[in-house]
């Protein structure tokens, strides 16, 4: 890969920007597009964007990179784009790469709608608006972490398959076996006045973590699952899924596309179910990484997530 000068690089950057404060907005597909200042921990080859969806939400995401692949990384509960970093800067050398703050997430604007389908409807929308929004319509690999793993699987159910490649499916249950035992907020904890909540919200980000993540990790995922502290209820809606568990685990069967399924130990009985019926699937156990084993062990994580978009055509050859 062919790399510019450090001072035409910078040079570039700066028109960019200008062109950008000049003329506005992009309008393409119905939504509205504009191109923003480079997040302050995120290298300037990564772009900060954000658009409108079609019930007037600004959706914000980070966008780099290019090549025929294209990577679009779905985070998980009150997550920010930004807990992807590692996977940003690592395969963006070679692929083009998207990651979505979804509604009341990262940067993106705060949605309230305590009807639980309704609210699932809108953010499985939002990945099908961000991929026709960005022209991200083919060659697709969908990576979904932690609630992004069901709003991955039903963005499947809803739209099908066409134009995505695979799946990567980050430590969350896949519908499969019995019901792991349940580390979400219990019903004591959707009761919690707003200290109460952003108490419960800093031991809890910091206990996805395994290692000792660096401050410009940890920072934007505090400070963005931090925006609903003035409304915990809301918080605790998004996790309020309407479909049975085994609705996600059909989506997945039915869409005969190749699946990496990247878990800590305690779906590795969900794992071997997937092994075992579905010839598109593989799976990796991350013993010693924590929820986030993507920032715990980024440099394993990345390298078996390599592998497996080289080896993605051969499972489908199956």
């Amino acid at each position: 890969m062919a790399f510019k000068s450090k001072r035409r690089t910078a040079l570039s950057s700066l028109m960019r920007i200008t062109l950008a404060s000049l003329f506005g907005s992009i309008c393409g597909f119905g939504l509205i597009d504009s191109k923003l200042s480079i997040a302050a921990n995120i290298p300037s080859a990564i772009e900060d964007r954000q658009f409108i969806s079609s019930d007037g939400i600004k959706l914000h995401y980070l966008s780099g990179g290019q090549g025929e692949q294209t990577l679009v990384f779905i985070p998980g509960w009150l997550m920010p784009a930004e807990i992807f970093q590692s996977q940003l800067n690592y395969f963006s050398q070679r692929y083009k790469v998207i990651a979505l703050d979804p509604r009341s997430q990262g940067k993106s604007d705060i949605y309230i709608n305590p009807n639980s389908v309704k609210l699932a409807e809108a953010r499985a929308k939002d990945i099908h608006e961000l991929l026709i929004h960005s022209k991200t319509q083919n060659r697709i690999i969908l990576i979904g972490w932690s609630l992004g793993v069901m709003e991955s699987l039903d963005y499947i159910h809803r739209y099908g398959t066409q134009g995505i490649d695979a799946l990567v499916l980050i430590d969350n249950s896949i519908g499969e076996g019995q019901p792991p035992q349940n580390t979400l907020p219990n019903k004591k904890s959707k009761n919690l006045n707003t200290d109460e909540f952003k108490n419960y919200i800093k031991s809890f980000v910091r206990g996805i973590f395994k290692s000792n993540p660096p401050t410009n990790v940890v920072q934007p995922v505090e400070n963005s699952a931090l925006r609903l502290s003035n409304q915990p209820n809301a918080a605790f809606q998004i996790l309020n899924k309407p479909y049975q568990r085994e609705y996600y685990r059909d989506a997945l069967y039915t869409s005969q596309i190749p699946v990496w399924y990247a878990i800590t130990p305690k779906f590795s009985k969900q794992a071997e179910l997937l092994n075992a019926k579905y010839p598109l699937g593989s799976s990796t156990v991350y013993p010693n990484a924590g929820h986030a084993l993507f920032v715990d062990q980024a440099d394993a994580f990345n390298q078996q997530l390599e592998e497996f978009i080289n080896n993605k055509t051969k499972l489908a050859q199956r």
